[in-house]
């Protein structure tokens, strides 16, 4: 029977895909690869796998008849598909990286409609939503050198900041109602205020959750990143970045090119000189680059001169370019190197962080990061 929009409508599909649905692109043929009988991919119609079929994201359009129940999976089923995309899909190796991630970002959208179709707000919903940031975090940094035509790092970040809003909301509604609907909220509001890094919506958020939640180490981590960040101590900021796990290193990935500009500025105007060469090993390494020819492309992108001798700094001579920056390489020692032998797809699940989870927010100079407020 059809639902009204205005009533509480909820799903009863106990498959990842409605029987209707995988029937239709089944003989449409609009089957992904993934979801095919294996040996059928190619015959004149592959046939559609029912453990391995995902409803489609299907965007609202007007005069759309509203949904059956049945086209609907209740959010304990919609978790078991989340679990198998990122436990299945993710760790194949037989297709690349940026194909899978279109699928399973694909499926991960129908996933959240039918979550606000249903008004979810469970623990359930909660979890879909955390496992859903994380692959957008790591996804963002997986995919940062693709070309815009395979991979829209704008869209994946504006699909990241949607679920971390929507966790912040559950997070606060679950306080006002007294209730745990999370063990993870510590990890999450972290990742929010370095996804947003230097913005000052992000800090106030912070700066008033109830103290028990800010006095925790990742928390006051990240307020110590933040400040940092702020007063343009960016040496101080990959410092601190050295105690954060692999997601929250790929968040603050994100940011990468734009604190070595803004720090490459600062050093232009601190060794400015005509006779002064500034030592490239010691610029990769305070830019946090992999290899010195990297942090030599990144110098002659912004219009310095570099010699075997050294970079040339000088005031009024480099065009510091706001926009687009070169493109962003993948980052052994700020990222990579946090993973160790932890899987992928255990690292989106949130079993583990690599063994780099935050224990101590003491900086190297010995100073303690709960004074940084």
């Amino acid at each position: 029977m059809k639902m009204n929009r205005t009533c509480e409508i909820q799903g009863t599909c106990m498959d990842m895909s409605p029987e209707q649905e995988r029937k239709m692109r089944e003989l449409q043929m609009r089957l992904h690869p993934l979801e095919m009988v294996p040996g059928t991919e190619d015959s004149k119609r592959p046939k559609a796998d029912p453990s391995a079929t995902i409803k489609e994201y299907s965007r609202p359009a007007a005069g759309k008849a509203d949904a059956f129940s049945s086209d609907l999976r209740p959010p304990d089923v919609l978790l078991k598909t989340v679990h198998y995309m990122i436990s299945r899909v993710v760790p194949r190796t037989d297709y690349r990286y940026v194909k899978l991630y279109d699928f399973v970002f694909d499926r991960l959208r129908s996933v959240r409609q039918d979550l606000v179709i249903q008004r979810a707000i469970g623990t359930s919903c909660v979890q879909i939503l955390e496992i859903a940031v994380r692959f957008h975090l790591y996804s963002g940094y997986r995919l940062c050198t693709e070309p815009v035509a395979h991979y829209d790092s704008k869209i994946n970040s504006d699909h990241t900041q949607e679920c971390l809003k929507r966790l912040l909301i559950l997070y606060q509604n679950a306080d006002l109602e007294g209730a745990l609907i999370s063990n993870n909220r510590e990890e999450f509001e972290a990742l929010y205020l370095l996804f947003n890094l230097g913005s000052t919506e992000a800090l106030h958020h912070i700066i008033w959750l109830p103290k028990k939640i800010r006095q925790h180490p990742s928390i006051k981590l990240a307020l110590c990143i933040h400040s940092a960040y702020l007063q343009g101590n960016f040496l101080r900021v990959w410092r601190l970045a050295s105690k954060c796990g692999y997601i929250q290193s790929c968040v603050l990935h994100r940011h990468l090119q734009e604190i070595r500009r803004r720090t490459l500025l600062i050093l232009n105007t601190a060794y400015s000189s005509k006779n002064l060469r500034f030592p490239v090993s010691v610029l990769s390494k305070w830019l946090m680059f992999d290899t010195e020819e990297e942090s030599v492309e990144f110098c002659q992108f912004h219009g310095l001169r570099v010699d075997e001798k050294g970079v040339q700094f000088q005031k009024g001579s480099p065009t510091f370019v706001e926009s687009p920056q070169p493109q962003p390489y993948m980052c052994n020692r700020l990222v990579d190197c946090k993973q160790g032998k932890v899987k992928v797809h255990d690292l989106i699940m949130g079993h583990t962080d690599g063994g780099h989870g935050i224990a101590s927010t003491e900086d190297k100079d010995g100073s303690s990061a709960q004074t940084c407020r």
